[in-house]
Order: C-alpha cells, then structure tokens, then sequence
C-alpha cells in the first residue's frame, strides 16, 4: 500500500508542475498590448492541450506585475475565459499603468486537463511583456 501512495504523489507531483514530465502537452501564454500612454493595458492569456486532451476547468492568478503596474484583479476565474473550446481556453485581463515604463507580467495558469475518463490538474506559468509609451 505504502508503494501504491508513493507512486501515485510522484505522479501527481508531475501533473502539478509545468507539465515537462507529460511530455509538455499543456502550453500556456500571455501577450499585452503596448500603449503609448499611462491607463488600461489589456493582456491575453492562452492555454492549450495536444489532441485527445481537453480543459475542463481553468483560472488565471496575476503573481506579479512591475512597479509602474497593477492589476484590476488578481485571478480571473473560469466563468470569465472569452474561449471555452476542448483543447483552448482564453481569458482578457485588465492592468492599469500609472506611468510610462516597461516590465513583465506573471501569472500562473491552473487547468484541468480530461483524456477519456482521467483528468488531473496542471499549473504552467507565463509571462507578459508591458510596454507604455516607449
């Protein structure tokens, strides 16, 4: 029994980090539009699964963000993806720039992944780059 635990916490272990040890089949990304003035900066993240796979449920969590920037919120919940396909999910997330300045957004994108009838949970981190007025 005590083999059976063992094995199946390596397992979940793996499922749980940026998914290099399943073949790196959950990519995630994060782009922002750059700005020429302080205000809005708008950012997509997007999370997507090989074939055969699909999402089942997913968040964004803003980690940190540069000084000149915060964030309006700091998860964006699964209810609030724009694309809810199998093997794509997307969420826009809004910062506010206070000054002109450039730095990189991170966050941490946690999905459930579903091949048939097993699904586990897989967290990949992103980056974004904000730039405003450079």
């Amino acid at each position: 029994m005590a083999c059976v635990l063992a094995v199946a916490g390596l397992v979940a272990g793996r499922a749980l980090g940026d998914d290099a040890g399943a073949g790196g089949s959950t990519r995630a990304t994060m782009t922002c539009e750059r700005v020429d003035a302080p205000g809005r900066v708008r950012c997509d993240v997007e999370a997507r699964v090989a074939a055969g796979e699909s999402i089942s449920w997913g968040d964004v969590v803003i980690t940190k963000t540069p000084g000149f920037v915060g964030a309006l919120r700091g998860r964006i919940g699964p209810h609030d993806a724009t694309t809810h396909d199998a093997e794509v999910w997307r969420w826009a997330l809004a910062l506010v720039a206070r000054e002109k300045g450039s730095g990189d957004v991170e966050a941490t994108v946690r999905v459930v992944v579903c091949k048939r009838e097993a699904c586990t949970p897989r967290e990949v981190q992103v980056t974004g780059r904000v730039v405003v007025g450079e």
